[in-house]
């Protein structure tokens, strides 16, 4: 089996798109389809914003995305959007080969601080914390609250 890592482009957002409806449907992530197809089009196109897949033998297993931001506490910081792999292709590597992608890009574009959200379902479910820690990532002291602006 020929694998491989690499940044993701805009002709990408076909090969990404079903692999982001199964990770929000398994996260029990409420975004619709077609949201998830218009965000992901103008994200592949920001350069605040990078996107690696992985793809085995042509096709794309696994993906993972970052995006910067600035503010005055960190400076530039990054977030780990998504990170997700296929359920055949668990257990070889990928989610870590991709989460060093995402990190080392943050890095190299200056970034101080990374931060990113684990689902509840997904904690229930794959125990997503003992994976990013092992990573480095450790608890915040923070509390996440999101609103729609409209």
């Amino acid at each position: 089996m020929k694998t491989g890592l690499r940044r993701a482009t805009a002709a990408d957002a076909a090969a990404l798109l079903p692999l982001y409806l199964d990770f929000f449907r398994e996260d029990a992530i409420p975004t619709p389809a077609r949201d998830v197809a218009a965000n992901l089009a103008l994200m592949l196109e920001d350069p605040r914003a990078a996107h690696w897949l992985v793809e085995e033998d042509g096709q794309v297993s696994a993906l993972a995305a970052g995006s910067l931001t600035f503010g005055v506490e960190y400076g530039l910081s990054a977030e780990l959007e998504d990170l997700y792999v296929t359920p055949p292709a668990r257990g070889r590597g990928l989610a870590r080969l991709l989460a060093h992608a995402v990190i080392d890009w943050a890095r190299d574009q200056g970034a101080t601080e990374m931060v990113l959200v684990i689902t509840p379902q997904a904690e229930a479910e794959q125990g997503l914390t003992a994976f990013y820690e092992n990573l480095g990532f450790g608890p915040s002291s923070r509390i996440t609250l999101s609103r729609t602006t409209g």
